[in-house]
């Protein structure tokens, strides 16, 4: 089951927007968005992203601990 725009919180829609871009890691995410000034830990990327994942959303590549976006729920 896929989540609606109306299901995302605002970091989910930045960890959307940096996997647009291509694959990346929990860590990788968050010092992008430390880096366009967002603060945020690690955990509550992870636990965003296993949600994201847990929908379809997104796909830890070959459990990697690299994700890549499958189906971006802003535009489905």
């Amino acid at each position: 089951m896929t989540l609606t725009e109306d299901e995302l919180n605002e970091l989910d829609e930045k960890i959307l927007n940096v996997l647009t871009d291509g694959r990346a890691t929990p860590t990788l995410i968050k010092k992008i968005l430390e880096d366009r000034g967002t603060e945020v830990s690690r955990q509550y990327i992870n636990q965003r992203m296993k949600r994201l994942s847990e929908h379809d959303h997104i796909e830890n590549v070959f459990d990697t601990g690299v994700y890549e976006l499958v189906t971006d729920p802003r535009f489905s």
